[in-house]
């Protein structure tokens, strides 16, 4: 194929009663993974089906352009949650990405694995094979890092690309950066270290490959290259699964034999078939994935009655346990050369310069993520004066303890990361907040069905503060990133209050937290892995409780959403699953 012929993608009507080794719901994040591993046997065939079209366009591949998914024209969808009891009723914003490849053609490009405590404290809760020492080949199998030597545990040789910024851009980033080390928190070098402390502020590796651009899942697992070169692999965009095929055999057990599909383009006039002789894979995200268990007959029985829909099984679990991080901001005025949007918009000269800089080199801000540097750290260790006590002991931050996995986030942001306007933005000052983030929140909401149709969203209950717990981690977030603020005016630098709570008392915080809240598009853990009777819904190796012949391999089976950004360990579930497929073939 030529360097301008098209991505080869099928409809829904030409895979119509087709039959398949394996079929992939879900061409995101996970869902490209998975289709490219299982295509890797010549001998295997794989049906990818993804609603979403193939976005390949110039500013898809932006780093900086392609990450601000508020864009009218940005592939994504958009709705609001429910109604929150924990925040008296309030809703907020939801996205997700609608597009092969998924939420990685417009996320804040960040690759982050976690602290290996994440993963012994799932092996510790029962879950075999989940320890750090089991998934970390399988985080460094999917990378091909150019910021980092190989060794143990960085891969140059994968085909998913992150590299670390070389240069920070914005002096208000390197002031924040210089004033964390008066709060006693230690400068790392190396993001996804595991070896660093639990207490860091780290410089971020972002799936950004050595050209400059976004590498996104599809561009990094599905290239067009091999997507053309397969010709056992078959990739339908356009397409809106509407139910799983679940059937009893004749012994009595459930199984998937297939899915029954729309086209997205079309009205739900014409319902197309396709069936998996071995088995079906959903990887359609923590949303979509509960969505079509319960509109298949898998779930709460209560749940699936009130829409009338045939129990096959009574899962409780399905839809339960949905987490997000919780993240409120905390936004300052700085000066336009300090801020995104006044660089690009409120600086025309510099905006002109960042461009040809990036289109004929790869290079400069439009090369870059958002979010350059963060601070993550167990809230727990945090004195009166938002600082890190000398005593602290190397046992407190041994990160490979599931004690010390970091709770909360202070991202760096030379960005307003909000849905607000304000009247001078780019023209007379630029913003830079301090987004503060829960990483480990106790509150959890839920999925449900809102109709019977597939093309409605779902009602999603996020839950956030269903658990007051969490508001003990967010004040102190909140109060360390004011006194960092604090600490940075020390320097005689012109930051100057544009949104921050009145005083630091609980409640002021607790009202401006309420006011502020948004959530950080990490949805996660509504299928989860655990126990059946723990409201738990696939089992260690991913497979569906009570149906043959179907595993959920996506965001919606982590335990708890992790403490980290969340599409690193999507990959690393994704290529486990694979695994697990081949060797269930083998014994």
């Amino acid at each position: 194929m030529g360097m301008f012929s098209r991505y080869p993608t099928s409809s829904p009507a030409a895979v119509h009663s087709n039959s398949y080794h394996y079929i992939v719901v879900g061409g995101g994040t996970a869902g490209c993974v998975l289709a490219s591993r299982l295509s890797e046997d010549p001998g295997t065939t794989v049906l990818l089906l993804e609603r979403g079209p193939v976005v390949n366009s110039w500013v898809s591949r932006v780093p900086l352009i392609s990450s601000n998914f508020q864009d009218q024209k940005a592939p994504v969808y958009k709705w609001q949650s429910t109604p929150m009891q924990g925040l008296g009723g309030k809703s907020l914003d939801l996205a997700a990405g609608k597009a092969l490849g998924g939420t990685t053609k417009v996320n804040g490009l960040i690759y982050s694995r976690s602290t290996p405590g994440e993963y012994n404290a799932w092996q510790e809760a029962g879950h075999k094979n989940w320890s750090w020492e089991d998934v970390q080949p399988y985080f460094r199998k999917s990378e091909r890092t150019f910021s980092h030597g190989p060794d143990d545990d960085r891969n140059t040789t994968g085909p998913w690309a992150n590299r670390r910024i070389e240069k920070e851009q914005f002096n208000i980033v390197q002031r924040n950066i210089n004033a964390t080390t008066e709060f006693n928190i230690q400068r790392v070098a190396k993001a996804n270290d595991p070896s660093s402390p639990t207490v860091s502020c780290t410089p971020q590796d972002a799936t950004i490959d050595s050209h400059g651009h976004r590498c996104s899942a599809e561009e990094a697992f599905l290239p067009k290259s091999l997507a053309s070169s397969r010709q056992n692999l078959t990739i339908c965009t356009g397409a809106v699964v509407t139910s799983l095929d679940i059937r009893p055999t004749e012994n009595g057990r459930l199984r998937a034999f297939g899915v029954r599909l729309e086209s997205d383009s079309g009205h739900g006039d014409h319902v197309y078939s396709v069936s998996a002789t071995r088995e079906v894979l959903l990887c359609a995200g923590a949303i979509v994935s509960p969505q079509l268990l319960l509109l298949s007959g898998i779930g709460p029985k209560e749940h699936l009655e009130q829409f009338h829909i045939p129990v096959l099984k009574h899962l409780p679990g399905v839809g339960q346990h949905l987490q997000d991080h919780i993240s409120v901001p905390l936004l300052f005025k700085v000066p336009l050369k300090d801020s995104v949007e006044g660089t690009l918009i409120g600086s025309p000269l510099r905006a002109t310069f960042e461009f040809f800089k990036y289109t004929l080199f790869g290079k400069g801000l439009l090369s870059q993520q958002v979010q350059q540097y963060n601070i993550t750290l167990p809230s727990r260790l945090l004195d009166e004066t938002s600082r890190i006590p000398p005593e602290t002991s190397n046992t407190q931050l041994n990160a490979h303890d599931p004690r010390n996995i970091p709770d909360i986030e202070v991202m760096f942001l030379p960005v307003n990361p909000t849905s607000r306007s304000f009247e001078g933005l780019a023209i007379t000052f630029g913003i830079f907040s301090y987004l503060c983030t829960v990483l480990r929140p106790h509150s959890y909401g839920s999925i449900r069905l809102s109709s019977r149709n597939p093309r409605d969203r779902p009602l999603c209950d996020l839950g956030m503060f269903n658990d007051p717990a969490d508001r003990l981690p967010l004040r102190k977030a909140l109060r360390l990133a004011l006194a960092l603020a604090e600490q940075v005016r020390k320097t005689r630098y012109p930051l100057e209050d544009l949104s921050v709570p009145d005083d630091t008392t609980d409640e002021t915080l607790d009202r401006f937290s309420n006011e502020n809240i948004m959530s950080t598009f990490h949805y996660s853990s509504s299928c989860r892995m655990d126990k059946e009777e723990n409201l738990g819904v696939v089992d260690d190796e991913l497979r569906v409780y009570g149906v043959d012949g179907l595993r959920i391999a996506d965001a919606s089976v982590f335990p708890q959403v992790p403490a980290c950004h969340i599409q690193a360990p999507v990959v690393m579930v994704a290529e486990r699953c694979a695994d697990f497929i081949r060797a269930g073939r083998k014994s």
